[in-house]
């Protein structure tokens, strides 16, 4: 359920990071799961491609995947919803944050997702990852993940604690001492074999100061009654196409893999899912192919050697061959306005 996709609180926090960053959000309102009525209502489920495209610009900022840290700044408690009070409900530290992370398809994409806490009598860990996607995509989630469960417990116990032990799968980075201001400790370590976030048994185990009793059983009702109302607003055919179509538009001849990335899945699984759709990797170019072809034919004045160039053809003749297979006719007759006349008249296309 809701596989592939978030829940549109992602949505609003990666919208307030791009201008919180000086980037402006409005270059991706064309996307169909980040129109008006979408954001504005909270059952929505935005496409996990969808915010991969928006972390990839946000990352170019000056702070690169560390930006993640900072984007938690921007999501006070409330943001996410039931999620953020079963964070802060309980027991305690262990109860809360072990409840809400086993919701965390809440939040974030059931797929991809994984978060597990760990306790010993000493310490108490949480561990979380996200992927496959790009790398450096994946690095600015898991970092935005560990920023935002320490600012959660630290909201829980009404108390700045500090974790002893924080640990990335990603190597150190120039802006280290962002994230040792941020998360409050310079044990940070790099290169582990997992991400995680540890505390003091003696902080995990305090008493919540703000938590009537009995709450978390609501809290449980109502999370559950949102996992099944929530939508994710595009079925997956309709998340591949919008994927391929911003990929094809960076690159005329893009990468399986890097559509897979963007997807969050394997190749392999990609090629599985397409299959099942009744389609393949091939046909599904030839379509995007033929849609920018007409547009660019219909919508533009650019010779037709350049529209061979964006669409990655290697000269005009497989463009014509490709355009008549399409349409059953050469290329200079689909040009917007042209007079019945006009397209007896030989031209370079």
């Amino acid at each position: 359920m809701n596989e592939g996709s978030n829940s549109v609180g992602m949505a609003r926090m990666m919208i307030k990071a791009l201008s919180h960053a000086g980037m402006d959000p409005a270059a991706f309102a064309h996307l169909p799961d980040l129109q008006s009525h979408v954001l504005a209502d909270d059952l929505s489920r935005v496409s996990t491609p969808t915010l991969t495209s928006m972390w990839e610009q946000l990352i170019t900022c000056d702070l690169g995947t560390a930006i993640g840290a900072q984007a938690t700044t921007l999501v006070p408690v409330g943001h996410y919803g039931v999620w953020d009070y079963l964070f802060l409900t309980g027991e305690n530290l262990i109860d809360g944050a072990s409840r809400a992370l086993g919701y965390l398809n809440l939040v974030g994409d059931p797929s991809t997702e994984r978060a597990v806490t760990i306790e010993d009598g000493r310490l108490f860990t949480i561990r979380h990852q996200t992927g496959p996607a790009v790398p450096e995509v994946v690095e600015a989630i898991e970092i935005f993940a560990q920023m935002l469960w320490l600012r959660r417990a630290r909201e829980a116990t009404r108390r700045a604690i500090v974790p002893v032990r924080v640990t990335f799968r990603h190597r150190p980075r120039r802006t280290h001492g962002h994230l040792v201001e941020a998360f409050g400790t310079a044990n940070i370590e790099y290169d582990a074999p997992y991400n995680s976030l540890t505390f003091l048994d003696g902080d995990a185990r305090a008493p919540l100061p703000m938590s009537p009793p009995g709450i978390e059983h609501v809290l449980l009702q109502q999370a559950d009654q949102v996992l099944v109302a929530s939508k994710p607003v595009l079925d997956w055919p309709s998340m591949f196409r919008m994927t391929l179509a911003t990929t094809f538009a960076e690159d005329s001849s893009p990468a399986l893999d890097r559509v897979a990335q963007r997807l969050a899945m394997s190749v392999r699984t990609l090629q599985r899912r397409l299959g099942e759709h009744g389609t393949s990797w091939r046909e599904e170019i030839e379509t995007v192919r033929q849609e920018q072809a007409l547009k660019l034919l219909r919508d533009t004045d650019l010779p037709i050697r350049s529209i061979a160039v964006r669409l990655g053809y290697s000269d005009v003749r497989t463009l014509r061959r490709a355009v008549h297979r399409w349409h059953g006719r050469p290329p200079h007759t689909l040009r917007k306005g042209l007079a019945p006349t006009e397209l007896l008249v030989p031209a370079d296309g």
